[in-house]
């Protein structure tokens, strides 16, 4: 049986691809129990300008250990299917999880009797689709805000330092779907995308319903890895044209995981596996991620064909080694000549015209705009100018 026309590899049957069978202890799924989850406030969807704020807004430091995932859960409207998800990830570390198919209706936020705060975006009419980002209780105070695109997109900002934390929670249609609406689907969050501050730590994910496999490696070498689906198929393609143009690296493609950690999708019975939930993060900050801690989790377990999927992240920078002030001197002599001096002139009213336009750019520092013009001078400086000549001196007889 094939879920949502997604072509499958048939794989020998080993005890770590097969599906999950181990009965556990957990919640009564009948009754919520006593560990209840309270709304603490329903915003209906309304276009792009709804926000759910955070609290007291505190600061997550990015150089710890930051666990980001992804997860299809299939449906959270069950009694007491919030509370097996809190009882699964109560055995893992972990900071902020997106949601894929909760099936929930409007835009709204609970908090839990844990809690922990989740997020949700579903359509107005039916309980289909849905996304959902749930919080940890020590991370809950760091949410900035919270934004609901549309039934399958959904955004959160975390305060961090020194960068704040972008997240953007995707799932794609199914193959299924016509080619049209994945088209509108892949706009869609590249317009959520564009609209995100550039100097956030942009973290892309979810269920895409796309196999990217070993047989791209050569033509998208660096966007992705090879340790993944045995072959590629055309949504596949189409988020690997979607990672490249916005330089962005699919992590949980580059790590050597066995079979059962690498594998994200199963089909009933466990006949066929696929990777196809994905977490993708910005090139600039591919060196922070801990290849071996990205993942699937198999272990955990909602009713799900779907796996947990995590990423571990500590941020990195280099050092910027500091140089003494360095005194460029140029042949200023040369702007006694009326034609040099009109010449430097023009050109430097030209190169700081488009630069003046960009002042009020809300992610350029002033700090920016003083590096940027002095390296506009001093190139300009270098073209007609040059170096002033070095006078010999006279050597007596």
């Amino acid at each position: 049986m094939e879920r949502d026309g997604l072509r499958h590899a048939t794989l020998p049957k080993t005890r770590n691809m097969r599906m999950k069978t181990t009965q556990r202890t957990i919640p009564d799924r009948s009754s919520p129990g006593p560990r209840t989850a309270t709304s603490v406030g329903s915003i209906h969807q309304d276009g792009s300008g709804n926000y759910a704020t955070g609290g007291s807004n505190k600061t997550i430091r990015a150089r710890n250990k930051i666990v980001i995932g992804t997860w299809n859960v299939r449906t959270l409207r069950e009694a007491g299917m919030i509370e097996q998800l809190e009882y699964e990830m109560s055995r893992y570390r972990w900071n902020i999880l997106g949601l894929c198919e909760v099936r929930r209706k409007h835009f709204g936020k609970i908090l839990t009797s844990d809690g922990h705060k989740l997020y949700h975006s579903g359509r107005e009419d039916k309980h289909e689709h849905g996304v959902r980002f749930i919080v940890h209780k020590d991370s809950a105070d760091a949410v900035l805000g919270c934004r609901p695109i549309s039934s399958r997109i959904m955004t959160i900002r975390l305060k961090a330092a020194p960068f704040n934390i972008t997240i953007i929670q995707a799932y794609a249609p199914t193959t299924d779907h016509e080619d049209e609406e994945v088209e509108d689907f892949y706009n869609e969050v590249l317009k959520t995308l564009n609209e995100v501050s550039k100097k956030d730590i942009i973290v892309v994910q979810g269920d895409w319903n796309a196999k990217i496999g070993e047989d791209v490696q050569e033509d998208w070498k660096g966007t992705c890895g090879q340790y993944c689906n045995q072959a590629t198929n055309d949504r596949g393609l189409r988020l690997l044209e979607f990672a490249k143009y916005n330089d962005l690296k699919i992590m949980n493609t580059f790590g050597p995981h066995k079979p059962s950690r690498k594998w994200t999708w199963h089909s009933p019975g466990g006949e066929y596996h696929n990777q196809i939930d994905y977490i993708l993060i910005k090139r600039r900050f591919q060196s922070s991620v801990n290849i071996a801690q990205t993942r699937s989790f198999p272990g955990a377990d909602v009713g799900s064909d779907h796996e947990l999927v995590m990423m571990t992240f500590a941020l990195r920078l280099k050092k910027n080694k500091k140089r003494g002030n360095i005194r460029i001197k140029f042949d200023v002599d040369k702007l006694k000549d009326p034609n040099i001096l009109t010449t430097f002139q023009a050109n430097i009213g030209g190169r700081f015209a488009p630069l003046l336009a960009l002042e009020n750019d809300q992610d350029l520092t002033p700090d920016d705009l003083a590096e940027t013009f002095n390296e506009t001078l001093t190139e300009e400086a270098s073209k007609l100018l040059g170096k002033p000549r070095v006078k010999k001196k006279k050597v007596d007889d």
